[in-house]
């Protein structure tokens, strides 16, 4: 494919030119032989956004479409990049083997290494409930030379407004159970309603509804959104119906809030040493009175705020000197909010 797969505009997924240097450290990172396919791509350009949007997918019951989506492909390095991979296979419980080359949590296409140490087979990942792996290509040059653009039908001077949702309007949808406008409400409100109280009672209201995609956006929406800012009475009852729901899926995200409300100093330490070890990017992001903190690892492990960034070599270090507004980082932990 050469010059042809890449877009020309910049984009996040756009990673700095491409070194010997940094071919043979992800190899022996993965302790295996890239393809030679992807590399010779990552020549010409490290990642990025792709002018094919799509790859076949024929004869297999699994997939909805003849088709999986493919707007880009990660290069080699980190934030978003294949060096990521071990941290996203942990993040989201996915066997080791796999390096990861595009995806969005529940799915993903990787090279799978699983048997192979050079020229591995392409496969689709999903997750969603249970690890699902599909071999889709024998290889990657496969992968990419047969990648192709769907066209998709664009609706033509019809000007698009994403509706807003007041109480009223909320309130009625609940009462006509118009599913999906419903879950365009309860995405909306619990990013923009200010009463918190209300909303808590009118999730709770459709929290055993019985659709399923209703009780899953509200889950996710607790989680997400929600988590610190309903009171502890209404959150606890969020997790009890969670917890009886008859899908996994809507289970799992019980088990996240109290994951998430429980994140403890130990935690952090745990977390910290895990992505150091796995050359991960990003570990916790939290609030402390009113301020978002990021700590992540980039040569150095760092603790970023709003006004200065911090240093350390080692988790230990971190846990025992890191301040936050002249308070001690193990002193304060207790009442940070972890995102």
């Amino acid at each position: 494919m050469g010059n042809s797969i890449w877009k020309k505009d910049n984009d996040i997924y756009k990673l700095n030119t491409l070194t010997e240097a940094d071919i043979k450290k992800a190899e022996d990172i993965f302790k295996i032989k890239l393809p030679k396919a992807y590399v010779n791509i990552l020549k010409v350009q490290n990642g990025g956004e792709i002018i094919y949007n799509a790859f076949p997918i024929l004869d297999n019951d699994f997939f909805s479409e003849a088709f999986i989506e493919v707007e880009y492909i990660y290069g080699i390095g980190k934030n978003p990049g294949i060096l990521d991979s071990q941290y996203l296979l942990n993040e989201w419980e996915i066997p080791d083997g796999f390096i990861l080359f595009n995806g969005d949590g529940h799915t993903w296409l990787a090279f799978d290494y699983r048997n192979v140490s050079s020229e591995p087979p392409i496969v689709y990942v999903n997750n969603d409930k249970e690890t699902k792996v599909i071999k889709i290509a024998n290889s990657f040059n496969e992968f990419s030379e047969n990648l192709f653009t769907v066209e998709y039908e664009v609706v033509e001077d019809k000007e698009f407004h994403k509706p807003e949702y007041t109480k009223e309007t909320f309130e009625r949808l609940i009462e006509q159970d118009n599913v999906d406008e419903l879950l365009d409400a309860i995405s909306y409100l619990s990013q923009m309603e200010s009463d918190i109280e209300w909303l808590g009672n009118g999730l709770l209201k459709l929290a055993n509804h019985p659709d399923i995609k209703i009780r899953n956006q509200i889950a996710n929406s607790v989680w997400n959104f929600l988590t610190y800012q309903l009171d502890d009475e209404t959150l606890h009852s969020f997790i009890d119906i969670f917890k009886m729901d008859t899908d996994s899926g809507v289970q799992g995200y019980a088990e996240m809030i109290i994951e998430k409300i429980n994140y403890s100093i130990d935690d952090l330490k745990r977390d910290i040493k895990r992505c150091i070890e796995n050359g991960g990017y990003m570990v916790v992001s939290f609030i402390f009175q009113k301020n978002v903190y990021h700590i992540y690892q980039e040569n150095k492990l760092k603790l970023e705020g709003p006004n200065n960034t911090q240093i350390f070599d080692s988790a230990e270090e971190l846990i025992e000197h890191a301040i936050l507004d002249g308070i001690p980082l193990q002193e304060m932990w207790c009442n940070v909010k972890t995102l």
